[in-house]
């Protein structure tokens, strides 16, 4: 069965959006942070997430997910990315798109 939200769902839509390429659908440098209030945390379970993802820092909830290597060319990519994720806007403290720190995948 088609998972319809959670992180199955954002991982399964970026990449079916990129199986015409040759190469990994996600961009290495940047990841997409959410801070999510902590009235929610119940919610997050049924999502699916990571614990590399999903962590508590300075007492809020805070996601990082990868972005796709095109993100700065989709229109709206952040509305898109809650609404595959299945996180409420309300749900939100702040949004942002940083450089990933991560290096595991940089590194052959």
């Amino acid at each position: 069965m088609y998972v319809k939200k959670g992180f199955q769902a954002y991982k399964r839509y970026w990449e079916d959006q990129a199986s015409f390429m040759d190469k990994s659908p996600w961009n290495l440098k940047k990841i997409l942070k959410l801070t999510i209030s902590n009235d929610v945390d119940g919610n997050l379970e049924e999502l699916e997430f990571s614990n590399h993802s999903i962590s508590r820092e300075e007492g809020q909830l805070t996601l990082r997910v990868n972005v796709p290597y095109n993100y700065f060319e989709l229109d709206s990519f952040e509305l898109k990315a809650i609404e595959l994720l299945g996180i409420d806007k309300n749900w939100l403290i702040d949004m942002s798109l940083e450089d990933s720190s991560c290096t595991h995948q940089l590194t052959k």
